[in-house]
């Protein structure tokens, strides 16, 4: 009997955010898949998973799935289909489970592999199960407050097409950048034009909720005199009005600084 193939989000960083359906999920599927950027880099969804797996009674095989970070869309399909083909084997064998970070329907590997077994091996049942955001995870570290009333929310990738940033900027109260958000040097002067000011206030969260977490708030006219070093896995909020920021270091076990 064919298995369930299984999108599982397990969150931005701290194992303590896996739900309580993702740690049963995990618990008693028979494979789990992980997905790695680079075949010889650490997978990070692996290390956060660790201690459920550590836990569980009964073994479970851990299949590594290569992804690589590029924009070579030929190749990238090519490996697609092949992970794809190597999940419809393995589901042969009982349920399969795909990690990812944060939620497996934002911005994520998943959704690419999702549509490949979808299409090419309609037999096998799907399920996804959400995780914690990095976008919510970072609303939260930071103490900056994503919306309130009827404010609009834009969540844009960070390596957006500048041309389009300040069209969508005027539009927005609150604005997301995810994956490159430590770009917020150079796209400062665009989201001045676009409406947003000096005292806007901005939170960039660095590795959101893992034990080297950074966070940084302060206005956007201080955003060039901010210490930013190259990080994928960071997020930035940009509040059009400038908001009381609460933020502050209530944690010992975290690497935090705080800009007024």
């Amino acid at each position: 009997m064919v298995g369930v193939f299984i999108g599982v989000g397990v969150g931005p960083g701290d194992p303590e955010l896996l739900t309580f359906k993702v740690a049963k999920v995990l618990n008693t599927v028979d494979i789990i898949c992980v997905p790695k950027s680079d075949i010889n880099k650490p997978s990070m969804a692996l290390g956060m998973i660790r201690e459920v797996i550590e836990e569980r009674t009964k073994p479970v095989e851990i299949v590594e799935l290569v992804f690589p970070m590029t924009k070579d869309e030929v190749n990238n399909r090519k490996l697609w289909m092949e992970n794809a083909a190597t999940v419809a084997e393995k589901v042969k064998k009982g349920d399969v489970a795909f990690i990812t970070l944060g939620d497996p329907m934002l911005y994520s590997t998943f959704r690419y592999l999702y549509e490949c077994v979808k299409k090419n091996y309609p037999e096998i049942k799907l399920e996804i199960i959400p995780g914690v955001t990095s976008i919510t995870a970072a609303a939260a570290s930071a103490k900056l407050p994503l919306a309130e009333k009827d404010e609009i929310v834009t969540i844009i990738p960070s390596d957006l097409d500048p041309t389009h940033l300040e069209d969508l900027a005027r539009h927005a109260d609150s604005l997301v950048f995810m994956k490159y958000a430590f770009r917020i040097k150079e796209l400062a002067p665009i989201l001045l034009k676009a409406g947003f000011t000096d005292n806007s206030t901005v939170a960039l969260v660095k590795r959101c909720t893992r034990l080297e977490e950074k966070v940084l708030v302060g206005k956007l006219c201080e955003v060039n005199n901010w210490d930013i070093t190259e990080d994928y896995f960071s997020v930035a909020i940009v509040k059009k009005d400038q908001v009381p920021i609460h933020w502050k270091q209530n944690n010992g076990h975290t690497n935090r600084c705080c800009c007024k």
